[in-house]
């Protein structure tokens, strides 16, 4: 897989993989099968208003109810679920920003717009093929226009493998207020890295609790990933316990 490094609010570089052909051939098939359940069921139900609908107005109906929401498919899919369509969450990957960002709706409609030359079917799959295989992002055309990459992502675990601690049952006390100054995302950025640094990379933990001390003007002889995970512990008795 071809690694992508995207950078964060701290200015450490996180790596994804991004998401191979097969992967992204295959969420496209989980979404054709989706596509093509809905225009049979609906051809059925259409079909059977021919007896009280005239022509013009089946046509409408059709147009209305099977072909733009089938044309629109993906690119609403993408808009309201964070990149990804139902065939792209089974298989675990999502559309991202070159930068590990959102991407924008304009983004998610340029690369829609491309799919028209870009269909993986008959010889128009060619035109993607080669792209990915050329790109050392696997960028299609469409990605590329639009500023776009497509990732693998962990599926989401437990809770245990979230930022939330339950601190509400002991009598923790919270030694960095000035955490309050960071996001959400900003924590569970520093909880992938800090569970990236647990598994091994002990100099991304070194590198993390620097740069927070740097931004937060904290002053702490803490280990650095004691120092991560209080930081974690904080965050939580902050906005979770103290009221």
């Amino acid at each position: 897989m071809s690694t992508i490094k995207i950078p964060t609010s701290f200015n450490i570089d996180l790596e994804f993989q991004a998401a191979e052909i097969g992967q992204r051939f295959l969420a496209w098939l989980i979404d054709t099968v989706i596509r093509t359940v809905f225009v049979v069921v609906f051809v059925l139900i259409v079909g059977s208003m021919k007896d009280i609908i005239n022509n013009d107005g089946l046509s409408v109906l059709f147009l209305l109810v099977i072909v733009i929401p089938v044309m629109l498919y993906p690119l609403l899919f993408e808009m309201y679920m964070n990149g990804q369509t139902p065939g792209k969450k089974a298989m675990d990957i999502r559309v991202v920003g070159l930068i590990g960002n959102t991407p924008s709706r304009s983004q998610l409609f340029t690369r829609w717009f491309f799919r028209i030359i870009e269909q993986p079917i008959f010889f128009w799959a060619i035109i993607p093929v080669i792209s990915m295989l050329r790109s050392p992002l696997k960028q299609r055309v469409g990605d590329i226009a639009a500023g776009t990459i497509v990732i693998s992502i962990k599926p989401k675990g437990s809770i245990e493998e979230t930022i939330f601690r339950d601190l509400s049952m002991t009598d923790y006390k919270p030694q960095f207020p000035e955490i309050l100054r960071l996001s959400d995302r900003d924590m569970n950025k520093i909880k992938e890295m800090l569970d990236r640094a647990l598994s091994g990379d002990k100099g991304l933990a070194e590198r993390v609790a620097t740069r927070i001390k740097e931004v937060l003007k904290i002053n702490t002889t803490l280990p650095d990933t004691v120092f991560l995970e209080t930081v974690l512990n904080d965050y939580n008795f902050y906005t979770t316990v103290e009221k």
